[in-house]
């Protein structure tokens, strides 16, 4: 957790403690914190949770389960998507493993480095041979 939202819930509890009125203590966070301090409903929320008795200052557990979507198994079965069609679109992939477009998304861009050109997919970085093929096209284009 950011150790600002802390520090201010922290100090929320404190001057709550002191028996300071909500404004002073809206007061005392935009004097301290300026811009960054916490929004005024976000204020409340805190000084109400203080009075009624609560003493932690970390965010209540939240419910639902993690995403499991994006694991090695899709990762493998989007790899070999890819390879059979480099023109399959995001939501083609997402339908056939049964997952969210934004799963599906998330795996084809930042796990496995692609990105999508002229309808295919292709990875961001060129390996050595095609940057050392792709100089040497060049070399002869411009020497013709």
């Amino acid at each position: 957790m950011d150790s600002n939202k802390i520090e201010a819930r922290t100090n929320i509890k404190f001057l709550v403690k002191l028996g300071w009125k909500n404004c002073q203590i809206i007061d005392a966070l935009h004097q301290v914190y300026g811009d960054n301090a916490p929004k005024k409903s976000t204020t409340y929320k805190w000084i109400t949770r203080f009075r009624s008795g609560r003493d932690d200052v970390e965010d209540d557990p939240r419910s639902g389960r993690p995403s499991t979507s994006v694991c090695e198994e899709h990762m493998d079965a989007v790899r070999n998507l890819i390879e059979e069609d480099r023109q399959i679109t995001t939501e083609l992939v997402a339908d056939t493993l049964n997952i969210s477009v934004g799963s599906a998304y998330t795996i084809l861009v930042e796990n496995l480095g692609l990105s999508k050109l002229s309808a295919r997919w292709v990875p961001k970085l060129l390996r050595p041979d095609q940057q050392q093929t792709r100089a040497g096209l060049s070399t002869a284009i411009l020497n013709k």
